[in-house]
């Protein structure tokens, strides 16, 4: 009996792992919960919230804290956040110069960093868009 539950919550952990890599935005717990649902209906949300909490503290995926305290999930690689003030939509940024400007500093001043979460805010093309538009007229 175990080895059953063990491997079923195996296969519960990689499907949740296998819906927030495979989601093109930054889901909330409860979008994520939704999408694994359509998926497998047999999995309780305490399963999947108990999971998430579990991949946080072990680094596999992090919290975005956005502006409006919706707490939004990410699968760990090496990116930035960019979080828009007027969509509140989550963009991702990857720039190696950033990256290797940061590494380098922080080598140099002997700490060692393991992760990082930088999120930027300000606007999006779209809303940038809007805001030109309306201050206009």
């Amino acid at each position: 009996m175990k080895s059953e539950r063990k491997s079923r919550n195996t296969k519960q952990k990689e499907l949740i792992l296998n819906v927030l890599k495979n989601m093109k935005t930054h889901p909330t717990i409860y979008e994520l919960y939704s999408e694994i649902t359509k998926i497998d209906n047999t999995i309780g949300q305490a399963t999947i919230y108990r999971n998430i909490k579990k991949f946080v503290e072990e680094q596999i995926i992090y919290v975005i804290k956005t502006r409006n305290g919706i707490d939004r999930y990410d699968y760990y690689n090496k990116h930035i956040h960019f979080e828009c003030l007027g969509c509140n939509k989550i963009y991702d940024i990857y720039d190696n110069e950033v990256f290797n400007v940061l590494e380098k500093r922080y080598i140099n001043d002997n700490i060692q960093i393991l992760n990082y979460n930088i999120t930027l805010d300000g606007y999006c093309n779209k809303c940038q868009n809007t805001l030109f538009k309306n201050n206009n007229n």
